[in-house]
């Protein structure tokens, strides 16, 4: 009981010094350097090879959705306006706006503007870490988790593909009244200096896949699946989830009824998978389809 305890604290501090340095240093933390980390945690586990097998697919058609995600912003579609829903939604006032007004100052570099930028920063790390606790206690958990993440993914992508929508430092750049904060910060503290890998910077983010927002529908179907096993992450993860959700407005990344219909996407993905599940899991096993049996004569 000692030695996975051991491994488990150790781990946990090796990820924090990794983030925390190339957080410091100023370089991206995308996909490709979150999986090495976790190689060599799965490494010392002896779990090296099952976790190349593991995690190999979902890598794959992970990396895939950035992809196509670049992809989707060429469509020709016109990005939607979003601010008038967000409007009616909050009784005529921008959220967006109205943190901004209250909170940022251009001139300086706050305390709010680093914290927000965190919580943006590891939209990326967070699913990957909490699929591999999953992993590491039940493969049947990562992978119904991991299949309730790609498909909430691809649903995602469709939408950015017919449905694209402009986040609040688009749709009013041209009257500079909402501030692209997180360019700003990264720039007041790194400039140039600020390192995104050739790999991630190939993929051509897509500028208007706002609606729904994956940075906190990562977060929060994490909690989901977290929440029947591991009541205590479950619960840091939806005080995460609503972290990143009042970060990514505030910056004018996305409105709130963005961060709202990425809940809706989780709730779709959670119950198809969750369905498809419970319907194999009720299967014989080694039983044949009604559709593929052989009729009887």
């Amino acid at each position: 009981m000692r030695r996975p305890r051991l491994i488990l604290v150790g781990s946990v501090l090796y990820l924090a010094l990794i983030f925390g340095v190339m957080l410091w240093k100023g370089i991206s933390i995308e996909p490709e350097w979150v999986v090495l980390a976790l190689l060599v945690i799965a490494i010392a586990l002896g779990r090296g090879r099952s976790f190349i097998a593991d995690w190999g697919p979902f890598l794959i058609l992970f990396f895939a959705y950035e992809a196509m995600r670049g992809f989707a912003s060429k469509t020709g579609f016109a990005p939607h306006d979003l601010s008038g829903l967000e409007r009616w939604v909050f009784g005529g006032t921008l959220p967006t706006l109205t943190l901004q007004h209250a909170f940022y100052r251009p001139e300086v570099i706050s305390p709010q503007d680093i914290v927000a930028m965190f919580f943006y920063f590891m939209h990326f790390p967070l699913p990957i870490v909490v699929g591999f606790v999953f992993w590491v206690r039940s493969r049947e958990h990562y992978r119904r988790f991991v299949a309730a993440l790609l498909f909430m993914a691809l649903l995602s992508f469709v939408t950015y593909l017919f449905w694209p929508s402009a986040p609040p430092w688009y749709q009013f750049k041209q009257d500079d009244v909402v501030h692209k904060i997180l360019n700003e910060t990264v720039d007041k503290i790194w400039g140039k200096n600020y390192i995104v890998s050739p790999l991630y910077s190939h993929l051509n983010p897509n500028q208007f896949a706002a609606f729904p927002s994956l940075h906190a529908a990562f977060p929060a179907l994490a909690a989901v699946y977290a929440w029947s096993r591991y009541r205590w992450l479950s619960v840091a993860l939806i005080g995460w989830t609503a972290a990143v959700a009042l970060s990514i407005v505030y910056l004018g990344e996305h409105y709130v009824v963005d961060v709202l219909d990425g809940l809706l996407y989780v709730a779709v993905a959670t119950i198809v998978v969750e369905a498809v599940s419970r319907r194999r899991s009720r299967r014989p096993p080694g039983a044949v389809p009604a559709t593929l049996a052989t009729p009887s004569a």
